[in-house]
C-alpha cells in the first residue's frame, strides 16, 4: 500500500526535483559569471588608476573613487537584473511542470490521498464541507468523494476552482471561517521565497560587493 509519504515523494520528484537541479546549476553558472565580472572590473579599474596616477596624484584620487563607484554600481545593477531573471525563469519552469503533473495519472491518486489527509483537520460537528476544485477534477474525485462521504459522514458542496490555481483543491466549512488551501499554485508560491533566499546566498548581498 502506498503511504502518504510515498505520494508526497512522487509529487516532489515529478514537480520539484528536476527544477531544483536546474536551479542549482543556474546558481553555479551565475556565481562563476559573477566572479569573472568582478575580476574584469578590478583589472579595468586598476589600469585606469595607474594612468591617472602618472598624470597627477591629487586628481587621481578623485577620479579613482568616481570610477570605482560607477563600476560597482553598474555591477550591482547587472547582478540584480540577472538574479531576478533566473528567479522568474525557475518559477515559470516549476509552474510548467506542475501543469504537466495535473494531467498525469499520478495526479488523481495524489488528489484523493490529500483530500483524505486534510479532512481530518475539520471539527467533528462540521457536517458540510465546501470543496473547491477544477471542473475537470470533479470526475477524478467522484469515486474518492463517495468513499470519503461514507467514511466521514460529511456532505460535500463542490465549487469551481480557478484555472490559475493549476490543480489541487481548497477546503472550507460552510461559514467560510476555516480554510485549507492545498492548490499547486499556492504550494509553488511558498517555494518562491526559498528560491530568492538561495539566490541571495549564492551571490552574497549585492550591496556588499566591493573592489
Amino acid at each position: 500500500m502506498i503511504t502518504v509519504e510515498d505520494k508526497l515523494e512522487i509529487f516532489y520528484k515529478i514537480v520539484y526535483k528536476d527544477e531544483e537541479e536546474k536551479y542549482l546549476k543556474a546558481l553555479k553558472e551565475l556565481e562563476d559569471n559573477n566572479q569573472k565580472l568582478l575580476e574584469n572590473k578590478k583589472e579595468e579599474m586598476k589600469r585606469q588608476r595607474e594612468e591617472i596616477i602618472r598624470r597627477k596624484v591629487t586628481q587621481a584620487k578623485v577620479e579613482r573613487n568616481e570610477l570605482k563607484s560607477e563600476g560597482l554600481e553598474d555591477t550591482k545593477a547587472r547582478l540584480r537584473q540577472k538574479r531576478k531573471q533566473i528567479e522568474m525563469d525557475l518559477i515559470s519552469s516549476i509552474i510548467d511542470r506542475a501543469k504537466e503533473f495535473a494531467k498525469s495519472k499520478e495526479y488523481g491518486e495524489y488528489l484523493c490521498m490529500n483530500l483524505d489527509k486534510y479532512l481530518v483537520e475539520f471539527e467533528e460537528e462540521e457536517d458540510e464541507v465546501v470543496l473547491i476544485l477544477r471542473d475537470e477534477d470533479r470526475l477524478i474525485s467522484e469515486s474518492c468523494l463517495m468513499k470519503l462521504k461514507k467514511k466521514t459522514g460529511k456532505t460535500f458542496i463542490v465549487e469551481a476552482l480557478s484555472e490559475e490555481k493549476i490543480g489541487g483543491f481548497m477546503l472550507s466549512n460552510k461559514e467560510r471561517t476555516f480554510n485549507i488551501d492545498h492548490t499547486l499554485r499556492t504550494m509553488i508560491q511558498e517555494k518562491e521565497y526559498m528560491i530568492g533566499k538561495k539566490l541571495n546566498q549564492a551571490l552574497g548581498e549585492v550591496g556588499e560587493v566591493n573592489g
